[in-house]
């Protein structure tokens, strides 16, 4: 075991044993698990509560549910690489060969590296933000393994054609991949769609130490709409300068979905939009039994992450992976667990998802519907917008900047009950 083992982010619901029938994790009673994730260092707050989420799941799975086919989930290492890529690998390195843990039920970071997780076979579930998670079939990142940039474009677009009668929009981001490829992927598409492009800067210096004069290029472009690709930080550091430079324009984050967040900057953040790909949570939870579901059981367990994009995303995952074990049976494998995560077409995380076909498009792209919620600030609250009726999704049929949502929504489609 590792010294570096986050004791407050630790649920041990029984011993540590040998695998059984040379199942690693795997006994009569329970099955290991670990994460990997910073939590600590310049890029915590980026990545920090997933693990909560998933411990959340895992105390309602074992303490409601009485575990999986007779086995609790030994939620036994939380695992912190601190920001750095190399602390990543080693970690990664002792929970799949020392710890023999029988699943990687969370990974959290921005250094994710493939190569051992898919060398070993090893359920491997997570936050993506890298697109590394593409392809390998025991790579599970929630909402689907494919950053599928080109479905981006009709949602951005949609915002701009319900907001300005005459876009003018500007791109913002970080100089690094992970945050460049998406806007860069928008820009161009929207760009020959025939939208105004009047700014771009995709190699902002993170974390966002210079967007103030980004801010005040976009005043003098005429610009009334920008698209952010850049963290939580970054969109508030660019929002007090568009408050500061007195413009007025629609601003549309991809990161900054946190109630605490919004706690803080609640002045800067109004009339903001986001889009999502989860029931926003504040919709209905009569309506979304799900979003019911989550919010009773991380009142229970974790209460200061109930409302945090992050948290939901270890939810997700730790539901992915609950759902295959069981599916696996009573004398599961890691590949059983693989190849019944695989057979899931629909995959919603209890209705409070938008559908991700892990058979096909999960892994290797995507393919319509491309389904998304949009929500706006409004006073001290993040509120469905955008959307028809007590439906809070919107589907796009194709990659058509020009093209509207389609309704009513695609089968399997989290829609109001």
């Amino acid at each position: 075991m590792l010294g570096a083992m986050l004791g407050t982010a630790v649920v041990t619901t029984s011993p540590g044993v040998a695998g059984a029938a040379s199942v690693p994790g795997l006994s009569p009673t329970s099955v290991t698990v670990g994460t990997i994730s910073t939590q600590t260092g310049t890029l915590a707050s980026n990545f920090s509560s997933l693990i909560y989420g998933e411990r959340a799941y895992f105390n309602y799975v074992n303490n409601t549910l009485g575990g999986v086919n007779g086995r609790k989930i030994n939620y036994q290492y939380a695992l912190d690489d601190a920001g750095n890529p190399t602390t990543f690998n080693q970690l990664a390195n002792t929970l799949i060969n020392q710890d023999h843990v029988f699943a990687v039920t969370g990974v959290a970071t921005a250094f994710f590296s493939p190569n051992l997780f898919t060398e070993s076979g090893i359920p491997t579930y997570g936050y993506n933000v890298t697109g590394n998670w593409a392809g390998p079939k025991n790579l599970f990142a929630a909402g689907g393994s494919v950053q599928y940039y080109p479905a981006a474009a009709p949602q951005v677009s949609y915002v701009a054609r319900q907001t300005q009668k005459k876009p003018s929009l500007a791109f913002i981001a970080y100089g690094v991949a992970a945050s460049a490829a998406s806007c860069q992927s928008e820009q161009n598409a929207l760009k020959a769609a025939g939208y105004t492009v009047s700014y771009s800067d995709l190699k902002v210096s993170y974390p966002g130490s210079t967007v103030a004069t980004d801010v005040q290029r976009m005043k003098q472009a005429g610009s009334n709409m920008v698209v952010s690709c850049m963290d939580v930080q970054g969109n508030v550091t660019m929002a007090r300068a568009i408050k500061q430079y007195g413009l007025n324009m629609t601003q549309l984050w991809f990161s900054g979905n946190d109630q605490s967040t919004l706690n803080t900057n609640q002045s800067l953040m109004q009339n903001v939009y986001f889009d999502i790909g989860h029931v926003p949570f504040t919709a209905s939870p009569t309506l979304y039994p799900g979003l019911k579901l989550y919010f009773a059981q991380m009142k229970k367990y974790e209460p200061a992450y109930a409302s945090d994009e992050i948290a939901l995303q270890g939810w997700e995952s730790a539901a992915l992976f609950v759902q295959g074990l069981q599916l696996a049976g009573k004398n599961p494998t890691q590949a059983s667990v693989i190849a019944a995560d695989n057979s899931l077409t629909a995959f919603t995380a209890g209705n409070l998802q938008a559908p991700v076909n892990w058979k096909s498009a999960g892994h290797t792209g995507n393919a319509p519907p491309y389904c998304l919620a949009y929500i706006k600030v409004s006073g001290n609250k993040y509120l469905p917008t955008l959307n028809k009726g007590k439906n809070v999704f919107n589907c796009f049929q194709s990659t058509n900047p020009k093209k509207n949502p389609v309704f009513p929504l695609p089968a399997g489609v989290p829609a109001p009950a």
